[in-house]
């Protein structure tokens, strides 16, 4: 290496490489012929205009710092040239630089198509700005600069130049220069784990460990080559499981395709299977049933027919008892008397105990063993489903992960589920307007709003109303919902068995001929059980099959009200609670959702509430939840559905429309939600269960167990004119 720190080369102008003519200095620090930073900067990027850059450390102005003559360096400049390369070389050098400079404009502005490099490339730092920037094949350890090997020409050509230290391309050349000595860093400091110059070695790191950068290199790169053969050994045991899961999910794929196929022509020839049965049946009893039938009318009509003649017979004897002339008496006696000519029916004894009710029966029971049969097989195949296991993860897949080096720490990012609030609400008790506007609901119909056949409740204007707030937009948190059920929510999933015949029979036959011959076969040979479902819960003890535990949320809990029982009981108090702001939270309602959705298919649960008046329902994560408006009102939008209830009054709400239920006062209610079929019921829990109501809909949204507190009819009024008791009000979701 060089030890001459300060040569002619290190004043050159680090564009034309030669002494500065009119030397300037810009506010970096680094000085140029002041010709050749103007040219520079009139070629600048045309992506930034008005910013303007240094050619060597790339600090941008803005705007175009003046430029000032560098009296000292001119003076400098001039002692060094009595010494230095002759005119005619400087020339030549010009003559190279300048000629480059204009071939590479011709190519194109250095804006418009600048080439990429690779990406341990070190660049050119002449060529920056020319337009086409060129990997550097050498770098100067006394111009500190690194060429291309078009402008490495002039070290290789030129006595003065030929003098100069030239290494291998290395980039930012300026960071491995020891910033102390003014030296390459071609050491290793293992100690401080530290690159340092060959001066350092026996200064400041004299008694430490140290070794040349390239024999560090070695020693590294045999460490590398083995963390390559083990990633390359990972990576080939990762394509290999790879292949087997591709292979294996194909192969699932087709497997699960079959089973759908099918089971879409089973279940269509299920269907026929229903339809050609019942066609037997009708069958059996249009042709023998009603043989009988019409044999025992035959019996009937002769009867009658032989009733009506001998009243005829009885009649006319009557009159010849009354008729006083004798001899007519004696002619029409004589026919009279004469044997009846009756019918060859003999005496007849009905049966009183003749009916086709046993036929009936065997038709239920039938249906009966098919549910159970389908309850017990569909069991087994939902367990057998659940029980296939595609994959497993072993120890060794774990062990086999390579090992993070030693000497470095790569940074490792793991994806955690995103975390939303749920949506939970209560609507706080305010005063409604005493003359309510009327509006009207129909008659309970298949759609996502309830029947209307009276007139609606207005959207209630409270009279306390507090600060608006912007309407959040709020997301659920997917929660888990404890279902307990018997094949693991399976039955959930499925209709009743009960439908599924009754839609066989309301069903229009499959396409093509049906056969009628029967030929021995049984018409319910081809049903498959596995597809029917389970049957509608009707007893007590079959809804809470379908029972699932749910927790109210703090943070949709308006501040009216208290939780307490482990976040299952809301309680309307006077005083607002010390909750914390939250968009989730109600401001306006007393309301309070539940924190997990309903994800079960199939959920039931129960509420014990207590007050002047409540309401419970369901409600989407979207329900508004600032304002006093209908907008976060349960039932009083299209985003929720509910049963208000007062000890007077029970009403369904939803969309702002309503229907009155006559009902007895019922302090507990069963809901029971089906989402594949669409409905919400409400249910009297006492000694049997008493439907109220139930909605039909299309449930788009996740859905959210929602109750109020301290609502209902007449309810906001008593708390307007000052008639609130603090724990008069309140519900409780029952363990079960």
């Amino acid at each position: 290496m060089s030890g001459n720190l300060w040569t002619e080369e290190q004043f050159n102008c680090p564009v034309c490489l030669d002494l500065p003519n009119e030397p300037v200095t810009i506010p970096c620090g680094h000085s140029y012929c002041k010709g050749c930073i103007k040219d520079y900067w009139s070629k600048d990027d045309p992506r930034s205009p008005g910013v303007y850059s240094c050619p060597q450390c790339r600090q941008t102005f803005c705007p175009k710092p003046s430029l000032s003559r560098n009296t000292m360096l001119a003076e400098a400049v001039e002692q060094l040239r009595k010494g230095a390369l002759t005119t005619s070389a400087r020339e030549s050098i010009r003559s190279a630089h300048r000629a480059n400079t204009m071939g590479r404009a011709k190519g194109g502005s250095r804006g418009g198509g600048v080439s990429q490099l690779p990406a341990m490339a070190v660049p050119c730092d002449t060529c920056h700005g020319a337009g086409d920037q060129r990997a550097a094949v050498k770098s100067c350890l006394v111009c500190m600069a690194s060429y291309c090997e078009a402008h490495l020409k002039l070290h290789q050509t030129k006595a003065e130049l030929k003098k100069h230290e030239l290494i291998a391309p290395t980039g930012k050349l300026a960071q491995k220069i020891c910033t102390e000595h003014k030296y390459l860093q071609e050491f290793y400091c293992r100690q401080c784990q530290m690159f340092v110059c060959w001066l350092c070695t026996s200064n400041q790191h004299k008694d430490h460990e140290t070794t040349s950068t390239k024999a560090e290199r070695t020693e590294r790169q045999k460490e590398l080559a083995e963390v390559q053969t083990e990633n390359h050994q990972r990576l080939k045991e990762r394509e290999g499981e790879l292949k087997d899961m591709k292979k294996m999910l194909e192969a699932t794929k087709r497997s699960a395709d079959r089973v759908h196929d099918d089971t879409e022509t089973v279940l269509s020839e299920l269907q026929r299977s229903v339809e050609r049965l019942q066609e037997l049946v009708e069958g059996v009893m249009n042709q023998a049933g009603q043989e009988k039938v019409s044999e025992a009318q035959d019996v009937v009509d002769k009867l009658e027919a032989e009733i009506s003649e001998l009243k005829r017979r009885d009649k006319d004897m009557k009159e010849v008892f009354r008729c006083e002339d004798n001899i007519h008496f004696l002619e029409t006696c004589e026919s009279l008397c004469s044997p009846f000519e009756c019918n060859d029916l003999s005496c007849v004894v009905a049966n009183p105990e003749a009916t086709f009710e046993p036929v009936r029966e065997a038709i239920l029971n039938l249906r009966e063993r098919v549910e159970d049969m389908c309850n017990v097989e569909l069991g087994k195949i939902t367990k057998t489903v659940n029980n296939t296991t595609l994959f497993t993860l072993g120890d060794k897949a774990r062990e086999a992960a390579p090992r993070p080096s030693t000497r470095s720490s790569p940074t490792q990012s793991r994806r955690k589920p995103a975390r939303n609030s749920p949506t939970q609400s209560r609507r706080e008790t305010r005063r409604r307007s005493p003359s309510p506007t009327p509006s009207r609901t129909e008659p309970a119909r298949p759609s996502r709003s309830p029947s209307r056949t009276e007139p609606a409740r207005p959207s209630p204007t409270p009279s306390r109303r507090e600060t608006p707030r912007p309407e959040p937009t709020t997301t659920p948190t997917p929660g888990a919902v404890t279902q307990a059920t018997p094949a693991s929510g399976a039955f959930s999933r499925m209709g009743s068995i009960a439908s599924l015949f009754r839609s066989h029979r309301r069903a229009t036959p499959a396409p093509g001929p049906v056969n009628n011959n029967t030929g021995g076969v049984n018409p319910l040979r081809e049903i498959d059980i596995s597809s029917i479902q389970a049957p509608e819960p009707r007893s007590r003890e079959e809804f809470l099959q379908y029972a699932c535990t749910l927790t109210l949320d703090t943070r949709t809990a308006h501040r009216r009200l208290t939780l307490s029982e482990g976040n299952t009981k809301a309680t309307l108090q006077g005083a607002g609670q010390p909750y914390p702001d939250c968009p989730q939270r109600f401001d306006g309602w007393t309301q309070v959702l539940c924190q997990a959705p309903l994800s079960a298919q199939r959920c039931y649960w129960e509420v014990d509430w207590r007050g002047k008046g409540s309401s419970m329902g369901v409600a989407y994560g979207a329900l508004s939840r600032k304002g006093a408006d209908a907008r976060a009102g349960l039932g009083y939008n299209a985003q929720s559905w509910s049963l208000e209830l007062s000890d007077t009054c029970c009403t369904a709400m939803h969309d702002n429309e309503k229907r009155d239920i006559p009902v007895t006062y019922s302090p507990r209610l069963g809901l029971f939600l089906d989402l594949n079929a669409g409905t919400l019921a409400f249910y009297s829990v006492a000694e049997s269960m008493g439907h109220l109501h139930t909605f039909r809909a299309n449930f788009t949204q996740p859905l959210y167990a929602a109750f109020g507190v301290g609502s209902g009819v007449g309810v906001g009024l008593d708390f307007a004119l000052g008639q609130f008791s603090q724990t008069s009000d309140s519900i409780k979701i029952c363990p079960m």
